[in-house]
């Protein structure tokens, strides 16, 4: 799932007030090479970005100064409890610290403050005094478990006003509630912004735009506020995780965030960056339908398409692949993508080769390098699996905007209007016993029923596991287990095939929600494959799943 720092209608509107139209947080740019070239382009060149001067990557890492963050006193321990005229507006238990006793926190209005709600902790019989929390509104308090700077951790988030939050994170250190993180600058976010596998803290706010990051380094917390770092009139987050900086009306600068600073990758200007052909790739209706096509004949079911690319007008070619079976390659102008339902990775000796890795919400980026000058970022997005490369002078900063932005196919709103509605499925006898032959696979799984869930399965899928395999992945473990699933009709490809969305939930025993990542789609699973295998003796359809 992606994590939305500020959606489109929002950001639009923030940027809209302040100088006509910075650009649509959420809606991202091309990424621009900044390593080899700056920008290259075939017809969209601007005189801003024209006489830019050639950069390495490595020359454009801009160190940051970040400032130790102090949490703040001690939580004031409320000897008499709430007043006895204060009203309760709410009470939510909490998972975290309950090894140490219950804890719960109490939103109540005193009468002494018209214009905020307050808060307590309540752990066993002690009361902690958490101030403020958010502004006397309809605006709902979120409370919940949380996990931050590899610590588990109360999160509490209010509004404050039509554009501003108040987050608390509270710490329960050695059994005493003690405050980890207080932002009061916007609202605050868990992501994981320098894409280590760590996630951090962002903040953004204001009506020019904002964004502050909160880190934990060496121990202990710190801040950096990027418009200052930058010298910037505006910042923000894209939908693909990359720092979006605004100067003035003219230039927009995309950065990473890496742990050693910011990389700069990409020079726009305003003009480009929220142009509709330049940035964001349009696809037609007929695009569309050939890239869906072509996906069905190589098999991938659940074909991805990037939403940007590198600054020109756009137009995509989709085909097979001629030197390998069962790859699907999408070219555009500067940048090919390769589908497959197999790894894409290069391998040695039977196993993949591995390199650098980026972590993302829904992915990790992986690039490999088996030749000097030459590589690939590789992902997974559920049972697709991708690749990027480009022969043209553009960085692997550039390609991980482009791979950042993919999206499902399904997804695609045509740019010509057009619905590019697949037709309804349409519920038949086939239809009925192909669902049966799912339904029955995923029982197996859900049941950890080897025995049954083999007898659903193609011989063709058994032939490529390992016996062993095979049993394991029914079987799975004693923790995690395999607990249930979710199962719908997605289409009909052919009169033998069809395709349905199979999600898988393990169970981890005795773990509290965030320890899962709930409520975010935890489910593995994706497009399954159901094919028709022949009829019986009462001519009804014999179907099994291609997991």
């Amino acid at each position: 799932m992606r994590v939305k720092l500020l959606s489109a209608a929002a950001a639009a509107l923030l940027l809209t007030c302040v100088c006509g139209s910075y650009s649509r947080t959420g809606v991202s740019s091309a990424a621009t090479n900044a390593t080899n070239s700056t920008i290259l382009v075939e017809k969209a060149q601007s005189a801003l970005t024209a006489d830019l001067p050639v950069a390495k990557s490595e020359d454009n890492v801009q160190e940051l100064q970040w400032r130790t963050y102090t949490s703040g006193e001690e939580l004031r321990v409320m000897k008499d409890g709430l007043g006895q005229d204060d009203r309760i507006v709410k009470e939510v238990s909490l998972i975290t610290g309950t090894s140490s006793g219950k804890i719960k926190v109490i939103l109540y209005e005193r009468t002494d403050d018209s214009i905020y709600v307050h808060a307590a902790l309540v752990k066993d019989d002690t009361a902690y005094d958490l101030g403020a929390v958010a502004a006397l509104s309809d605006e709902q308090v979120q409370i919940q478990d949380s996990f931050l700077f590899r610590k588990e951790v109360i999160k509490i988030q209010g509004a404050v006003g039509a554009a501003a939050s108040m987050t608390r994170y509270i710490d329960i250190e050695d059994g005493v509630p003690k405050p980890l993180l207080l932002i009061d600058e916007g609202h605050a976010s868990e992501y994981d912004v320098d894409h280590d596998g760590q996630e951090e803290v962002i903040a953004s706010s204001g009506t020019i735009p904002s964004l502050s990051v909160y880190r934990l380094k060496d121990g202990r917390i710190e801040r950096c506020q990027l418009n200052e770092a930058l010298q910037a009139d505006a910042v923000v987050m894209t939908e693909e995780g990359a720092v979006a900086a605004y100067f003035g009306q003219e230039r927009v600068k995309l950065y990473w965030l890496k742990v050693e600073g910011l990389l700069k990758f990409a020079i726009y200007s305003r003009e480009e960056f929220e142009s509709d052909r330049f940035v964001t790739i349009p696809y037609t209706s007929d695009d569309v339908k050939r890239v869906r096509e072509q996906a069905d004949r190589q098999r991938i079911f659940d074909p991805y398409v990037p939403r940007q690319g590198i600054a020109t007008d756009y137009s995509v070619e989709a085909r097979s692949t001629t030197d390998r079976e069962g790859v699907l390659q999408l070219s555009y102008p500067h940048f090919s993508v390769y589908e497959s339902k197999t790894d894409l990775r290069p391998h040695d000796g039977g196993k993949p080769i591995s390199g650098e890795k980026r972590y993302f919400p829904e992915f990790t980026a992986e690039w490999i390098e088996p030749v000097e000058g030459g590589g690939e970022w590789y992902v997974r997005l559920g049972s697709t699996y991708l690749s990027i490369v480009t022969a043209k002078p553009f960085d692997k900063e550039q390609l991980l905007y482009v791979i950042a932005s993919l999206i499902p196919l399904e997804q695609v709103k045509p740019s010509d209007d057009s619905a590019d509605v697949l037709p309804p499925l349409q519920i038949t006898r086939d239809y009925l016993f192909a669902l049966q032959a799912a339904n029955e696979f995923a029982a197996a799984w859900a049941h950890r029923d080897p025995n049954s869930g083999l007898k659903w399965v193609t011989d063709e899928w058994k032939a490529r596991q390992e016996p062993l395999e095979l049993d394991a992945y029914f079987r799975g473990t004693s923790s995690p287990h395999h607990m249930t699933f979710e199962l719908s009709g997605k289409r009909r490809v052919d009169e033998r095939t069809y395709l349905f969305e199979l999600r898988l939930y393990d169970d981890y025993a005795g773990q509290p929600d965030y320890v899962l990542g709930f409520p975010a789609d935890y489910g593995r699973g994706g497009i399954i494959e159901v094919v028709k295998q022949g009829e019986n003796e009462r001519g009804e359809g014999i179907w099994r799943v291609n997991p």
